[in-house]
């Protein structure tokens, strides 16, 4: 087995920290491991890369099972069963030891809930091992990167959330080419036949792999902003020409951001648009001019008026001539107003009107340009902001 230690400087390191600040961290673990296959059952751990801040400097250091005899995910004899486990037992002691002498309270993975820790302690109970890593019963915070930015997949519009397509997104470049499947292959020919360049190969991916988790944390950005980390600087009612060459209204509002973006974002999600780069954002958003209905809560107390086109209350339809009244139904008994609304997908201000019973959308008036409206758009902004973060991709 092999150990292997080195340095790189950081370059986000405000980003880093902004990141551990929010989640009450001092001291981050970045954790990966390289496995022979995807079964806890049947492959085996033959790299595992840990990394850590110290000062301005990201350290990894990696333990290298670099001696295996038998081709990986199988076994050929009893000898070359007994060379995996011993191993695999000499990895875990290494980590085992690297966790006691170096400080942590924050685990930092990339789909490491789902994959490396569950597979570390299975490994630690093929051994008779208590587990290294228990996200629900010991104090530490365990952060899967995966998990966290998987949400705004729609936002990114990226064709899938693996770890590379995020670092391309941040503009990061890899001289590693390939993913943990395609070494795989390569880790069975390296069993077979080792080379100094099928051992770089691995090193260097894992290596990679926890440089750029500590990179993706400057997607931190996105998460501060999706929070409500903004300011709202201007709204603005304008014309614009639509898709069928007739004109409208439509709303926009500026805003600044606490926190830059590393990647501009362009994002659709009907009726809203949204345009994010750097320190600032803006919403755009068809404004309804015309006439809704609003519905009252309780038609039984009603009655509709067809002629008029609208419900009354009993205690004033009483004055009407029952030939030109009749009950009211869920789908008549609704009062009507006519101006300047603004869509929601889910109640953000009240009244709500609609175009029809039943609408998926509804509206409520464009606010007066007053203090009040600013903290209706305040609200107005987090509901579009959920809007495109849980768009279906």
């Amino acid at each position: 087995m092999k150990k292997i230690k080195n340095y790189s400087k950081i370059t986000n390191f405000d980003q880093i920290q902004n990141f551990l600040n929010c989640y009450g961290a001092e001291h981050a673990l970045f954790l990966d491991i390289e496995t022979t296959g995807f079964s806890r059952a049947k492959a085996y751990v033959y790299l595992i890369g840990c990394a850590y801040l110290q000062g301005q400097y990201l350290v990894t250091e990696q333990f290298f099972a670099d001696s295996q005899d038998t081709a990986a995910g199988g076994c050929t004899n009893q000898n070359s069963q007994t060379n995996h486990l011993e191993q695999e037992r000499a990895l875990l002691s290494e980590l085992s030891a690297f966790c006691s002498r170096v400080l942590f309270d924050t685990v930092i993975t990339f789909h490491g809930l789902a994959f490396d820790l569950p597979f570390l302690n299975s490994l630690c109970a093929r051994f008779g091992l208590d587990p290294l890593f228990q996200p629900d019963y010991d104090n530490k915070n365990y952060v899967d990167l995966y998990a966290i930015y998987s949400v705004y997949r729609p936002v990114f519009q990226l064709p899938d959330l693996k770890q590379k397509t995020l670092e391309a997104f941040l503009g990061i470049d890899r001289e590693d080419t390939y993913d943990s499947g395609a070494l795989i292959k390569e880790y069975q020919e390296y069993v077979k036949n080792p080379t100094d360049r099928a051992e770089y190969l691995f090193l260097r991916h894992n290596r990679e792999d926890l440089r750029g988790m500590a990179a993706l944390l400057d997607l931190h950005a996105y998460t501060c902003f999706f929070n409500g980390g903004f300011q709202i600087t201007d709204t603005a009612v304008s014309a614009y020409r639509k898709m069928d060459g007739s004109t409208g209204k439509e709303l926009t509002i500026s805003c600044l951001l606490a926190h830059p973006l590393p990647s501009a974002v362009s994002s659709i999600r009907p009726p809203f648009y949204l345009h994010a780069k750097k320190t600032k954002a803006m919403f755009r958003i068809p404004v309804y001019e015309g006439t809704l209905k609003y519905f009252y809560p309780n038609y039984k107390e009603y009655y509709y008026l067809p002629q008029e086109d609208m419900a009354i209350h009993k205690s004033v339809a009483a004055y009407v001539d029952r030939t030109h009244r009749q009950k009211a139904t869920p789908a008549n008994c609704y009062g009507k107003k006519t101006g300047l609304f603004l869509p929601q997908l889910q109640q953000v201000a009240a009244p709500a009107f609609f175009e029809a019973y039943q609408d998926a959308v509804s509206y409520f008036e464009l606010p007066r340009q007053d203090e009040t409206a600013r903290g209706v758009y305040d609200g107005y902004c987090m509901h579009i902001l959920q809007a495109m973060r849980d768009e279906k991709s």
